[in-house]
């Protein structure tokens, strides 16, 4: 019996400007994302479905992802 096939995964360290859409982008490329940020607020507005800034076209992939 084999094990299991699992796709790629990868931790993105920050999701501010930089971080966020990367990981945005890999989770809608199919790659398993974990998101990692110090900054408590950011992760409480991104848990409760709201980006912390304005990107055009971030809304539409988070929507995605």
């Amino acid at each position: 019996m084999s094990a299991p096939q699992v796709g790629p995964e990868v931790t993105v360290l920050g999701l501010g400007y930089i971080g966020l859409p990367t990981a945005l982008l890999l989770a809608d490329a199919g790659v398993r994302v974990r998101g990692v940020d110090v900054d408590r607020s950011k992760l409480r507005r991104l848990k409760a479905g709201r980006l912390p800034f304005a990107e055009p076209g971030l809304d539409k992939l988070w929507r995605r992802v």
